[in-house]
């Protein structure tokens, strides 16, 4: 046995963090802007199987609407090929070529029908899911797409749903195929004494009646795992803690700068306005907490404006500025609380505070002569 005291050594311990699930802790709801991010890479939610039925569904039904003119337009392209392989004399390069071209042509008018269906179920399929949506940045080559993916490989709940899913499919439609199989089986046994057009008519509705249903029931797993894969989307876009931080830190900058400017604005407003207070005509204070100065310029104002305020500290700066200038003081601690929280600088006074104010002004000799009323 090994002794204890060496297995406690740091060299044989293991960091059992190095096991840890990469998506743990994301605990954080996905922000607009990785929603952004993912979309613009071209990862949006969505369930290839919805594209796929939709294609059965969509060219299983054109094929029966059009399926006496499909049968006679095989029927004439087979012949016609038929009978010129039998006549042909000499088959060379040239020969080869021209056949190849006309039997392209001959064969794109016969089929063209159901891939124009197919092209337009599968668009559909995209777009009721994710929209219009064009991104380059999903055409651009990644190295991380030929990279083997061991994630794929190892249980986890996207590969268990889609064996469920797989299981699903296969239980479902042999058994919807085995009942209708079932149903037509005696009618099918009796096309040996029918015509050939007939025999085909009853074993393509047949075919029709199966591929129809059993797209139906893909479409209903289809819608399943779209919900799915919408769940697996929402829950890989979840951020940790620390990165919806820094994610927000990038958004609107380093918070301790962001305090910094703000501070700087502040104290550039303050003093600012402080450099207002010798222009007031009154200061209408709380004595120890609120100062509020007031300028009526006669010509200008419908009513007296407030150019400065402030609490605490501040306060205190204004009274001692108007002092230092002269400014009457008018105590009024109802009317100073009212002003500052309802008055922002710049703003004239509310209708609600004029005959209050106009009352203390009125008081005043210096804003009398001023107004022309001495």
């Amino acid at each position: 046995m090994i002794p204890e005291e060496i297995l406690k050594h740091p060299y044989y311990l293991i960091d059992l963090q190095l096991f840890a699930a990469a998506d743990e802790g994301r605990t954080e709801p996905p922000s607009e802007r990785r929603r952004r991010e993912e979309k613009e890479k071209g990862n949006v939610p969505k369930s290839n199987e919805v594209s796929s039925t939709l294609v059965l569904l969509g060219g299983t039904a054109t094929i029966f609407m059009l399926g006496d003119k499909f049968v006679q337009n095989t029927a004439v392209f087979i012949k016609k090929y038929l009978s010129m392989g039998v006549g042909v004399e000499r088959f060379g390069a040239e020969e080869f070529r021209v056949i190849m071209a006309s039997v392209t042509r001959d064969f794109f008018s016969v089929l063209w029908p159901i891939f124009a269906i197919t092209v337009v179920f599968a668009i559909a399929g995209n777009v009721v899911q994710v929209g219009f949506m064009f991104t380059p940045r999903a055409l651009s080559f990644r190295f991380d797409r030929i990279t083997p993916n061991f994630k794929k490989v190892l249980p986890n709940r996207q590969t268990i749903f889609n064996l469920l899913k797989s299981l699903a499919k296969v239980i479902l439609i042999g058994v919807v195929s085995f009942i209708l199989i079932s149903g037509d089986f005696l009618k099918v046994l009796l096309t040996g004494n029918m015509g050939v057009m007939e025999s085909i008519s009853l074993i393509s509705y047949s075919g029709f009646k199966i591929m129809m249903t059993v797209g139906v029931i893909l479409l209903a797993i289809a819608v399943a795992d779209f919900f799915f894969q919408k769940s697996e989307f929402e829950d890989s876009l979840k951020q940790t803690p620390s990165e919806a931080k820094r994610e927000m830190r990038d958004d609107s900058g380093d918070p301790i700068l962001k305090n910094r400017r703000m501070q700087l604005a502040r104290d550039m407003m303050q003093g600012n306005m402080l450099k207002e207070v010798p222009k007031a005509d009154v200061v209408i204070t709380n004595p120890t907490h609120y100062s509020v100065a007031l300028l009526y310029e006669l010509g200008r104002d419908q009513a007296p404006r407030v150019i400065a305020k402030g609490e605490n500290q501040l306060a205190l700066q204004i009274r001692r500025i108007a002092k230092e200038n002269d400014v009457p003081i008018i105590e009024s601690p109802a009317q100073a609380r009212l002003l500052y929280a309802q008055v922002e600088v710049g703003q004239e006074i509310p209708n609600e505070f004029f005959q209050a104010v106009s009352s203390i002004l009125m008081t005043l000799e210096k804003f009398k002569r001023k107004v022309g009323m001495v």
